[in-house]
């Protein structure tokens, strides 16, 4: 297997599959901040001084997957430290930022993952995701339930009607998001593998920050700097997408390929995609002038 290094000008964002497109959708990148570990890619609530922080559990699902998920856990009565949110579903169910958080490609039309809820005093778990277009929303899935779920279950939430999304954002919390005072107890909710339309039950559909490829610096401009690993000598294509899906550049990798100019593209925000024989990867690039 050979590495090779391609010059293009982009960021290095978060690896997400073709079915998941999720940032760090199984929890498996954590980064120190202050005397936390934050998830990367996902706006919480550490840090807060409101009790308890989110943590990273090597309690996880499916076994053979990743090694971690999200543990949240509520503070106390009226209190809602331990969510982990980019955003909730919509304006009723969360009384903060409503809005994208991250681009997608396709038309989703499920949103899925495993999840395990241990209530106390009858506390509602609110698990929930938003598509947008054009920063309006568009459609929502979200799951709730007061049952307890001590085993690892999974969800596979069908969205409402819509007919294109650009974008999404994700919100996770162990009590009821449509009111920050509606926590009960120290209820647990633990969250991993997150994905559209299909469950991921293997470590092919893990989503995953690696070094399968990545490229800089953030934002781009006109060339980009792409380092893709275990290439199996094999050609690659390349792909550029926009926010509504529309694909804007493509181009085969060779080996000996240093340098692709993206000057031709306008400021904004795009989806990178990798794909070889068997696999397809996909990244935020961001290009501002």
């Amino acid at each position: 297997m050979k590495n090779f290094t391609i010059v293009l000008s982009v960021l290095i964002a978060m690896t997400i599959k073709t079915n998941a497109q999720i940032p760090n959708s199984g929890f498996e990148n954590w980064t120190t901040v202050g005397s936390y570990e934050n998830p990367n890619g996902w706006i919480n609530c550490n840090g807060n001084g409101n009790g308890i922080p989110i943590t990273q559990s090597s309690d996880h699902y499916p076994a053979n997957v990743g090694t971690s998920s999200v543990r949240m856990e509520n503070y106390a009565a009226g209190a809602t430290t331990g969510c982990s949110t980019m955003g909730f579903v919509n304006t009723a169910l969360y009384l903060g930022y409503n809005g994208p958080s991250f681009p997608i490609i396709g038309h989703p039309t499920n949103f899925c993952g495993y999840y395990k809820f241990l209530p106390q005093n009858n506390d509602t778990m609110t698990i929930g995701c938003a598509l947008y277009l054009n920063g309006a929303m568009v459609a929502y899935a979200y799951l709730t339930t007061t049952n307890t779920v001590s085993n690892w279950t999974s969800f596979t939430i069908p969205f409402s009607s819509y007919t294109t999304a650009d974008s999404a954002n994700i919100g996770l919390s162990a009590f009821y998001s449509l009111n920050y005072t509606s926590a009960q107890g120290n209820s647990i909710l633990y969250v991993d593998n997150l994905s559209f339309d299909n469950l991921i039950t293997s470590v092919s559909g893990q989503t995953s920050e690696n070094n399968t490829f990545s490229f800089y610096p953030n934002p781009a401009s006109n060339i980009v700097n792409l380092s893709i690993e275990d290439s199996n000598n094999e050609d690659l294509t390349l792909s550029i997408y926009n926010v509504i899906g529309t694909l804007v550049k493509s181009e085969t990798l060779k080996q000996n390929t240093l340098q692709i100019n993206i000057g031709d593209l306008s400021n904004g925000v795009y989806m990178v995609s990798l794909k070889t024989n068997d696999m397809t990867e996909n990244k935020k690039l961001i290009i501002q002038r």
